[in-house]
Formats: C-alpha cells, structure tokens, sequence
C-alpha cells in the first residue's frame, strides 16, 4: 500500500493489493487480491472481478470491457445516468448496437439510466453505428452511442460515443460524464419527468438517401463494378444493399448480420483470409471487408492481395488529388510524411494529435475533403464527419470510377513508407518522467509537442507518445531508407529505456 492512501474503517483489502497515491476506498467497500487502485481513484464499491479501479471510464475509442466483469448492467446503468447528467434535461440521444444478447443486455441498462434523468431515446435497435450517427447530424439529436464488439477482445463490450454532428465524443464532456460517474453525482427526475423510448421509422432509408445524393451515381453505374463485400456479421448488411442496388453495382457478400443468435464473436483477420480467397474465386474488381462496427474497412485487390493499411490510407489520398479538388485532408501527427508529397498542389494537409476525437472534429471543419488513419477508419466529411465503412466503400467506387485501372496497380505506384512504430514497457507512474527528460535534452531542437514529443532532424522523425490507456510508451521513427527509420527509432529507444531503468534503480534504492 503507497503513501497518501485513504483506507476507511471497516475495509478488508487482501493480500497483493495496490493502493495509488491520494486514492480513497469508502466504507464497506471490499477489495479482492491482486487488484490495483489507480491514483486519485475514489473506490466506492468493491472490487471483486473488475482487475483495476480507476478514475478513468473512456478510453481511445469509447468505454471497453468484458462482459459482466468490467462491464456489468449496474455499471452501465450507473454510465447511462452520468451521461445523462451531463446532458441538459429533455435532451435526445440516439442508440444502437450489434448482434448478440451480451450488447442488448449493455444497451438497455444504458437506456434505463438515460430515462432516469430525463433523457429521451431514439433506440435504433440493431443497426450500423454510422446510421446513428447519421440521425445525429440530420435530426439535431444530442449524442449518440453504438455497444457493440471491441476489435481487441471478442468477448469485451465497447461503447462508442458521438456528439453533434456526428464527431466522437470530444475530451471535455467525457471528463464531465466522467466526473458524475465517479462522485456518483447523478440528475434524479421525478416521477413525471422520467423520459421515454422512441424507434424511429426508415433511419437506414434515410441514410441511403443522403448518400446517394452525395455520390456520382451515373459514373459508377457505367462502370460497372463487380465486388466482394464481407460483412463481419455487422449490420451494414441491412444498409448497403440498398445503396449498391441504385449505383449498379454486383455484390458477391458473405458474412451477412443474420440474427442476435446466429453470429458468434469473429475475428478480423479470419475474415480478411476468407475475402481474400472469394475475391481472386469471382474474378471480383476488389474486395472490401467491414469491422463489426461498419466504421473501419480493409480493401483486398484483384489478385486477391490484401492492400496494407497504411497503403490504403495513401490510395485515398492519390485518387482525392486526382480529382482537381482543392481543400484540406487531416491526418494524425504520425501519419508517414510521404501524405505531402502525395497529394499536390492544392490541397493543404492537416496533422492532429493521435485522438479520434481531434480527428473527427478537425474534419468536421470548413473545407476539409477528406480524413483518416492508419486502421482502415476514413472520414468523408461533406457526407458524415466520421469514421463508416459504408460511405468509404461508396466513395471508393466514385473516386474509382473513371480510372479504369485493376487495384493492383494503383497500390503497386504508391511509395512505400519506411515508418516504424515500436512499443517500450513503462508503468504509469514512469510516463511523466520519460516525457520530462525527452523534452529537457530536445529543447533545442526542431520538435513539436502537439502530442507526446516529435524530434526532426536530417534522416527524419521519431515520435514518443505515452499510451493513454495501457502501460505502454510507443515510439514511432521515419527516415528517407528503412535503415534511417530503425536508427532513428533505436537512438530513441534506447534513451526512453535508460530514463526506465534508472528510475526503477532509484525506486528500489
């Protein structure tokens, strides 16, 4: 147990049970061993299953956890309620989810702690996250929230959450949602208030609609495009059909959203190999294969190869810069420097920090044609300022289109980036002096600090960034050969191992 530790009476803490600094365990509560209590955390029931007590709810993308361990429908409806507080009273959210007993069970104990507090939702039942989000940006609803599969976990529940207009939850409101979670803060209505359910009517409809009147419809219609589509078992296979019919376009699918019982946790990379395989089978144009979610998509080629992702980042791009557009494209600050010289005269390039929420809601700004990230999440603006496999599939087909050219060669003509990225092992009470020495011996340096600690020189970049939810620090390194990229990234390994290693010493000391 560390200094500074509030234990009240009463507590029983077995053994092997780590107290952070100013962390405070209430009355009655009990802690199991082998359990960590992050610092400044205020633990008011006990922890018997969860791994961790924390202050912290959201993670990169959203709330994750497994099933009934982390994420159980008391946590949830105790999540639900601290949204809903932080939101003024009367307000409308929208909700949806995947297949699978496990994500109904999550999402009504969410809806339940919304009502409480006099919050209106619009429960879209099963369908694709971007339709959510979609409903969000037309019908001037106040956030939304998709429960679906996490990509790291298949029997881990994450919740994904949006506000206005359509942009992942920005970092100031999930503190508040955060801030009324811990201090059990929560808006309570009376009897009358309490707020009700709606299920509206023909939002995939909608959806299709608008994006439709976003694409070139003629030109993909005479194109004539064969593809594969592997659905992940997500729901998009409720919602594409009704845009590729229109454009013309034959779909070989497979993987389809069938029922809450039919579909088991599935793997990506299974999927990816069984596209690969019907793809090159068909003699399709190209395949494309959707995350669970319907946010992310991974493009095979004709031949049956899977484009990398960081590849399928730069195709957009090209295609983009090919069509004498002119505007912005946003991309993280790790993004491989080869974007500006890809993308020519005018069209300016935007790097923010490594968040999907300063991502999204960069791209959501004036004149921006296009965002996204290695990961196969694409942003396409004009349409949806967020992350949805369905539009990108269709934007794709347009930017596609007049072309006429296989896959393969247009992925075979773009550069190949020499970026490294390497993970170092650093507790979270190391992090802050790793970043504090980095930015002592580089302050005379060309650097910027929009994110972690970016160093330039004459063979390129490298990149130490803390990771925000594991106790990771991750190092990313880009020179002009492969051989500058992995110099680069061993000198500043090598520095953030030192600094590791000679605060474990001093601990121990």
């Amino acid at each position: 147990m560390r200094a500074h530790a509030r234990v009240h009476e009463g507590v029983a803490i077995g053994d092997q049970v780590t107290l952070g600094d100013q962390s405070v365990v209430y009355p009655g509560v009990r802690i199991y061993p082998c359990k960590e209590v992050e610092s400044g955390a205020q633990i008011h029931e006990s922890l018997i299953w969860e791994s961790r007590g924390t202050t912290r709810i959201f993670g990169k993308d959203g709330v994750l956890g497994l099933v009934n361990v982390d994420l159980t429908p008391e946590v949830a409806l105790r999540f639900g309620a601290a949204l809903g507080t932080a939101l003024k009273r009367g307000a409308r959210v929208v909700a949806s989810r995947e297949s699978a007993p496990a994500y109904r069970m999550i999402k009504r104990a969410l809806i339940s702690g919304l009502n409480s507090t006099g919050v209106l939702v619009a429960d879209l039942r099963t369908l694709p996250a971007p339709v959510g989000k979609h409903l969000l940006k037309t019908q001037g609803y106040d956030a939304a929230f998709h429960v679906g599969a996490a990509s790291t976990d298949p029997e881990a529940v994450q919740i994904r959450l949006f506000e206005r207009p359509g942009i992942a939850l920005s970092s100031s409101l999930q503190k508040e949602i955060e801030k009324h979670y811990t201090r059990q803060e929560l808006r309570r209505v009376p009897f009358g208030d309490v707020a009700s359910i709606a299920y509206p009517a023909r939002a995939r409809e909608s959806y299709s609609s608008d994006l439709l009147s976003d694409l070139n419809v003629d030109a993909i219609h005479a194109r004539g495009f064969r593809i594969v589509v592997d659905y992940g078992y997500s729901a998009g296979s409720y919602v594409l059909p009704l845009v590729l019919g229109p454009l013309g376009v034959e779909a070989v699918t497979a993987h389809a959203f069938e029922s809450d019982a039919a579909s088991g946790p599935v793997h990506l990379d299974e999927t990816i190999q069984q596209a690969k395989r019907l793809v090159a089978a068909v003699s399709a144009d190209f395949g494309a294969v959707f995350d669970r979610s319907a946010e992310r998509i991974f493009l095979i080629d004709e031949l049956g190869r899977e484009v990398p992702p960081e590849q399928a980042l730069l195709l957009y791009l090209r295609l983009i810069s090919t069509t004498g557009r002119r505007g912005k494209v946003v991309v993280p600050i790790n993004t491989t420097s080869q974007v500006e010289g890809l993308v020519g005269e005018g069209i300016e390039v935007v790097r923010t920090p490594i968040s999907l929420p300063e991502l999204t809601r960069t791209a959501a700004g004036e004149g921006v044609l296009f965002g996204g990230a290695v990961g196969g999440g694409y942003v396409f603006p004009e349409f949806l300022p967020a992350y949805d496999a369905i539009a990108s599939l269709c934007k794709l087909l347009e930017l596609l289109a007049p072309v006429q050219r296989p896959l393969s060669e247009l992925v075979g003509e773009l550069p190949r980036p020499t970026l490294i990225h390497k993970e170092v092992l650093c507790s979270w009470a190391q992090k802050g002096m790793v970043m504090r020495v980095l930015n002592e011996r580089f302050s005379d340096a060309n650097v910027d600090l929009r994110d972690g600690i970016k160093i330039f020189d004459d063979r390129g970049w490298a990149q130490v960034l803390p990771d925000p939810d594991e106790p990771l620090i991750h190092i990313y390194a880009e020179g002009g050969s492969e051989d500058a990229s992995a110099e680069l990234e061993e000198e500043l390994r090598r520095i953030v191992t030192e600094v590791i290693e000679r605060e474990e010493i001093g601990t121990r000391a």
